[in-house]
């Protein structure tokens, strides 16, 4: 099947009066799909489908047409480029009845996944088309793409309306190759999942202050060691640091953009990218989920560099710097390290090699 529900050369047009257009850009709404066939000298009604992760456009939409010979004509532009736009049409017969049903099914519940390490050559017709032909429950999917340039981000999110089908997708679409890669699948986090009150653009979890955290932090009292209470463990042993230091950014990467990144791997507290540092910090709620990007997002190209990732410490952790990542506990014991180096980044840091000794060098750590 296709997109949202169409499937690609299988249906008849017969009687029909909707079409699916997709892979729109996401700045598109209904009002300019509507002036597009209305300069075209069609009347019609739009259905845009919203990504329930960022609120703005989930990549396509239903039209309704006058009639089916007027859709029937709609349809032949499929590959044309879309007016004011450096995208071609992607039009489908829509499958279903009208947009009247249609809006009934887009109330009904919806279960997604992350899907990472996407080739270039992958669109979100190829992927959708990929999941809906496993799970009939597949509703969509979106890729993810730069602002700037277009290009995709190399990865994206595939949503049902099944709970069953998701948890199967997460299970059996690991590692399944769509394109020239294996995929990459975890849960989708919302970005607003956390009970910080405020929101960015796009619909971006911001926090109540400069590097405050959100959640349960920011309603009493800080956590322990948050603010500069002392820790008896460092970032590599200590089982409740979910700090990633993130080297090597690009200086035009934003906290949102970096944020975008690693959403998947699970809820983040707080995005920080220290001005001039050409470095960022990205706190997770949950320890696994700081363990997984750091493994999975290893060198991954954001912006025009490849980024490099070691736990990183929070806001005045007085703990020695650590080393590069690997699985915590169960920690060793390590001796006291007195005062806390300085470090240029100010009350954030990588932990950088040196600055605090190993116990034992035997398993190849440096």
């Amino acid at each position: 099947m296709g997109p949202g529900g169409a499937p690609p050369e299988q249906q008849s047009g017969e009687g029909k009066t909707t079409l699916w257009m997709g892979e729109l850009e996401p700045w598109i709404d209904e009002n300019f799909v509507r002036s597009i066939w209305y300069n075209m000298g069609e009347s019609v009604n739009v259905k845009m489908i919203r990504d329930k992760f960022s609120g703005s456009n989930a990549g396509y939409c239903f039209v309704d047409f006058a009639s089916p010979a007027a859709a029937a004509k709609a349809l032949t532009l499929n590959g044309q480029l879309i007016p004011n736009s450096n995208r071609p049409f992607k039009l489908n017969w829509a499958s279903g009845g009208g947009l009247a049903d249609r809006s009934r099914d887009d109330r009904g519940p919806e279960y997604s996944i992350f899907v990472g390490d996407l080739g270039p050559e992958v669109n979100e017709f190829v992927l959708v088309q990929l999941f809906q032909n496993k799970y009939a429950s597949c509703k969509s999917a979106k890729i993810m793409s730069d602002p700037i340039s277009g290009m995709s981000r190399g990865y994206g999110f595939v949503r049902f309306t099944s709970e069953e089908d998701q948890q199967k997708a997460l299970t059996e679409m690991q590692g399944v190759y769509c394109g020239n890669r294996p995929m990459r699948i975890s849960t989708a986090t919302p970005k607003n999942k956390s009970s910080g009150p405020m929101s960015g653009p796009g619909g971006m979890g911001m926090q109540p202050g400069v590097g405050g955290p959100v959640g349960p932090y920011s309603m009493g009292a800080p956590p322990m060691g948050y603010y500069g209470a002392p820790q008896p463990m460092n970032q590599f042993t200590d089982p409740n640091n979910t700090t990633v230091f993130v080297g090597g950014l690009s200086g035009y990467v934003t906290e949102d953009e970096l944020r975008s990144f690693f959403q998947g791997f699970g809820e983040i507290t707080y995005v920080k990218i220290p001005p001039g540092k050409g470095c960022g910090f990205v706190q997770f709620v949950q320890r696994h989920a700081a363990e997984m990007a750091i493994n999975q997002m290893q060198g991954y190209p954001i912006g025009n560099s490849r980024v490099r990732l070691s736990w990183g410490r929070s806001q005045n952790n007085s703990g020695p710097a650590g080393t590069p990542y690997r699985p915590a506990p169960p920690p060793p014991v390590y001796p006291s390290m007195g005062m806390p180096p300085q470090h240029p980044y100010g009350n954030f840091a990588p932990m950088k090699v040196g600055d605090a000794p190993h116990p034992s060098n035997e398993n190849g750590m440096y």
